[in-house]
C-alpha cells in the first residue's frame, strides 16, 4: 500500500488533499464517497479526503 497524498487546487480558495492508488478514485468536490473534511484557513478552504485503505491510521504525525 502506498501512503503517498496529492494536493490540488480546484479554485482560488479551495485546495484537495486526497490519498494516491487508493481504493476508489477520489473525486474533486465536497460530494466525494469518502465525505471529505472541510478545514477553514486564512484565504480559503482545505477540503481533506479520507483514504478507504486506511493509511492514517498507519502513518507517523
Amino acid at each position: 500500500m502506498t501512503t503517498d497524498w496529492l494536493t490540488k487546487q480546484t479554485a482560488d480558495d479551495v485546495v484537495h488533499v486526497t490519498p494516491l492508488d487508493d481504493d476508489i478514485v477520489h473525486e474533486f468536490t465536497p460530494g466525494c464517497p469518502c465525505g471529505p473534511a472541510p478545514q477553514v484557513v486564512p484565504g480559503g478552504v482545505i477540503l481533506v479526503h479520507a483514504s478507504l485503505d486506511g493509511r492514517e491510521h498507519q502513518e507517523e504525525p
